[in-house]
């Protein structure tokens, strides 16, 4: 149990060492507009009215909000854990699939947004684990 509760509590911190050190001085407004303007014709084709802006910040904010300290109050709770554990264990483009088009791509040259992509990714994936290892009977 002792065990546990030190991985659980190791991962925490990794999960907010990456937030306060890699997540933080990410600015990738820019990079999407430029995505925007270099694949104009797949924008206008297949998502003409939509904003991938605010949807890639809809998918950011949620795990940067679990991130920065909002997974504490939710651990605690099974139908939660659940909860989160579905929407955790899908991509960008899983939860927008409109986008899909751009998943082929290699996006690397857009750096603050691969640079996001990247940190969220990573994040997104730090929180199942601290979720498994929660629920793997930590009493915390």
């Amino acid at each position: 149990m002792l065990i546990l509760t030190i991985a659980i509590n190791r991962l925490k911190n990794e999960i907010s060492e990456i937030y306060s050190k890699e997540y933080l001085c990410i600015s990738l407004y820019l990079d999407i507009i430029r995505l925007q303007k270099d694949f104009e014709e797949m924008f206008l084709r297949y998502v003409p009215n939509e904003s991938i802006n605010a949807d890639f910040d809809v998918y950011e904010s949620f795990i940067i909000g679990l991130a920065s300290g909002g997974i504490d109050s939710r651990l605690g709770d099974a139908l939660e854990r659940y909860k989160l554990k579905v929407w955790l264990n899908k991509s960008f483009f899983e939860w927008f699939p409109k986008y899909r088009f751009l998943e082929p791509y290699d996006l690397s040259e857009y750096v603050e947004l691969n640079n996001a992509m990247k940190v969220v990714d990573n994040l997104r994936r730090k929180l199942i684990n601290l979720i498994r290892l929660k629920e793997n009977g930590d009493p915390f």
